[in-house]
């Protein structure tokens, strides 16, 4: 039997013979079987496909009872074994482990060899043939195809002892066959690489229980790819060479065992080492900014002519509605003249009515094709309804193929375009960012707008603040707040944040901000369920489940994302069915989000819907009147809704927005983090805060700083002979 993993607390076993597969999900290993033991007939779920009927289980776990299904036992992790009764061995070898053998089959085969039916069997076919209307073709067949089940079953079950569940333990024999415990053997922390869900402690785990020193190559490995990987989750580009290798001194590596890790992981393309920079980085990620920065300087050298004559841009500044000021004046210039450019600032200050001016005069000019995206569908639908053109997501703009996972256009195929604007740059992360300036051709006039002092992008690096910072890009920021603005209290109460002022409640025609200080966290909690299930809904006639947007900065505590979320969702949803197994998360009703960029779906991270239906595997959430289902692996990207983090807010707005910060939030407050949540709200904010909370967010400008070397970059840094790998 393969070895136990590490006994999880209240940990009771359940031991029998599997009578009937309930249900079973070969996709994520999850499965609901009638067990047949020494106190009779026995329910369990958990991760236990590909399961078969005969099969011997012994199961680790506890006994729950599920609201809909009653008691059952809920399978942690699962040892198989081959049955030893009669009874049994006829329902193993009939009850579809091994293709071709049916139950008249086992039973005739059983009943020749008795319990030594499975000897028989691996003895092959001539043995075979001692069963009465079994020929010499039929011998052979179920000889092979008992070897097949056999080498899959111990591989499976191996592979299972070793940590993993079921459906990843399948997911690697379908890849790699017999092969797949060699593989892991050699190398348990390439499974991080290799499915989806498996985490560095995963790992660590197999790599203990396969008894590979702590201070090996192997390990060494795995750590600077896991803390390299990691960084990337955390925004980070790469990391210092001294901060990875004092990391991995700490995990127990000695000096040559890192050098000669490092030293394989380059040799064979794993790890980009930039000698001059001492900084280490993933391939992809070393890659995606080189090739931004070679992209960028390519733009900036070219001297295409202006892309309209000042007469008409004039022509077009007098038929406007709305006059721009000096440093809208500045940006449109600068976008016409020059290749490529940088609109930023904050709310109020006329990026959109800047936009709309320069695609009049664009249009007088007859420069086309101008090309309009954002990152995501929703800031798309936004840039079309603020416009007046049409707009796309970058992706779709690009033609992502989700079966490649490549673009269409790219430096061999560019777009045919004339003018290009992203909006929303912000939200463009490293690898978007290159992804769109290799479709620019040359020619082609390029302006990013976004607004430099929200959070940086979820994924790897901060494109936006690196183009503002450096004096290589032209970069305009308009710093006049007009009337729209100046009527509006949740863009004073931005600007105040933005100058490291407290904001204040101020209500006003073009959007109310309201401040409530409340110090205990029980009474704060209770404070925001009232404000969204009572007091917005009563005021402003907004439905919570669709206009209101609740925003916490971390997880964990009394006024965490979690808590936030259980409280709200036994409030506004009272009445929807109990959780199911496989997505105990979510009940029908419930508000979700998706946390994962789905392009075949088109569907992006940040979108909401709400739960329509759950099964024992499956959720199906209801997304802009599409119902997308989510099974498996899938799940993980979903996430309930009611409350989310500010950065998982990111180019999301609402009608409403209600922002939590408490002092247990102490280490997650920053400005730039305040300033995101408050500019999420089109008419309404509401933030309740501990007034050290609130202070505490407002006086900290310290950015989070990523590791990167774009700006480097761009001023000419690096050479072939500077880097390694």
């Amino acid at each position: 039997m393969p070895a136990a993993p590490d006994t999880p607390p209240e940990h009771e076993l359940l031991e029998g013979q599997v009578a009937s597969v309930v249900y079973a999900n070969e996709e994520n290993g999850f499965a609901v079987v009638a067990l047949l033991t020494e106190d009779g007939p026995r329910t369990a779920a958990g991760s236990l496909a590909p399961v078969h009927e005969g099969e011997h289980l012994r199961l680790h776990g506890r006994w729950e009872r599920h609201p809909r299904f009653g008691r059952q036992f809920r399978v942690q992790w699962s040892e198989h074994a081959t049955p030893t009764t009669r009874e049994g061995l006829e329902r193993y070898l009939g009850g579809g482990a091994f293709p071709g053998i049916g139950p008249d089959t086992a039973r005739r085969l059983v009943g020749h060899f008795g319990d030594q039916v499975l000897d028989a069997l691996a003895e092959g076919p001539e043995r075979l043939r001692e069963v009465k209307g079994i020929g010499p073709k039929r011998a052979a067949a179920l000889a092979e195809t008992f070897r097949e089940g056999a080498e899959r079953h111990r591989v499976l079950a191996e592979l299972r002892g070793l940590g993993l569940n079921g459906g990843q333990a399948h997911n690697l024999y379908q890849r790699f066959g017999a092969g797949a415990i060699d593989r892991i053997r050699s190398d348990p922390y390439a499974v991080i690489e290799l499915l989806r869900g498996i985490g560095f402690q995963t790992a660590e785990r197999m790599a203990r229980r396969l008894g590979i020193p702590a201070d090996s190559i192997v390990r060494g490995r795995g750590l600077i790819l896991h803390l390299l990987r990691q960084a990337g989750k955390e925004g980070h580009v790469c990391l210092p060479q001294e901060e990875i290798w004092n990391r991995l001194e700490e995990l127990g590596l000695a000096t040559d065992t890192i050098a000669a890790a490092a030293a394989e992981l380059s040799g064979a393309g794993r790890l980009v080492i930039e000698r001059e920079r001492g900084t280490w980085y993933l391939p992809g990620l070393w890659q995606d900014e080189e090739g931004l920065a070679r992209h960028l300087r390519r733009l900036l050298a070219a001297e295409p002519p202006p892309a309209a004559a000042p007469e008409q841009a004039l022509a077009a500044i007098r038929a406007t509605a709305f006059p721009p000021d000096p440093s809208q004046r500045r940006a449109i210039e600068t976008a016409l003249t020059q290749p490529c450019a940088v609109l930023t600032g904050g709310p109020g200050t006329g990026k959109t009515t800047t936009l709309r001016l320069l695609l009049e005069i664009l249009e007088r000019a007859g420069t086309g094709p101008v090309r309009l995206a954002s990152p995501t569908g929703r800031a798309a639908k936004r840039l079309q309804e603020a416009t007046g053109r049409e707009a796309s997501t970058i992706h779709r703009l690009l033609g992502f193929d989700p079966v490649s996972g490549e673009f269409r256009h790219c430096e061999d195929h560019p777009l045919d375009a004339a003018f290009l604007i992203i909006d929303e740059a912000s939200m463009m992360d490293l690898p978007l960012a290159n992804a769109v300036l290799q479709a620019v051709p040359d020619g082609c006039r390029l302006l990013l707008v976004g607004d430099a002092d929200q959070l940086p992008s979820v994924g790897p690096g901060c494109v936006l603040r690196d183009l503002v910072r450096s004096p290589v890009v032209p970069t305009v920021r308009l710093e006049v707040v007009h009337r729209q603005g100046a009527g509006s209290g949740i863009t004073e109460a931005a600007h105040r944040i933005l100058a490291g002022q407290a904001p204040t409640t101020v209500t006003a025609p073009a959007g109310d901000f309201f401040l409530t200080l409340q110090e205990d966290p029980e009474r704060a909690a209770e404070l925001v369920e009232r404000i969204v299930c009572e007091r917005i809904p009563d005021r402003y006639g907004f439905d919570p489940a669709r206009d209101i947007l609740v925003l916490a900065p971390m997880y964990a505590g009394p006024l965490g994302v979690d808590a936030l979320n259980e409280r709200l969702g036994r409030r506004l949803n009272p009445d929807g069915d109990g959780p199911a197994h496989g997505a105990a998360r979510f009940r029908v009703g419930d508000r979700a989000m998706v946390v994962r960029n789905d392009y075949e779906r088109e569907v992006f991270n940040g979108d909401t819907g709400r739960v329509v239906a759950v099964d024992a595997a499956s959720v199906t959430v209801e997304i802009d009147g599409r119902a997308q289902t989510y099974s498996g692996e899938q799940l993980a990207d979903l996430i309930p809704a009611w409350c989310v983090t500010v950065h998982r807010a990111q180019g999301s707005e609402a009608r409403a927005v209600v922002v939590v910060l408490g002092r247990s939030h102490y280490l997650m407050l920053r400005r730039n983090l305040l300033y995101t949540a408050v500019t999420r709200g089109k008419e309404l904010v509401c933030l309740v805060a501990a007034r050290g909370a609130l202070h505490r967010a407002v006086a900290n400008a310290e950015e989070n700083d990523r590791y990167g070397d774009l700006a480097w970059r761009l001023a000419g840094g690096a050479t072939p002979a500077d880097r390694s790998g």
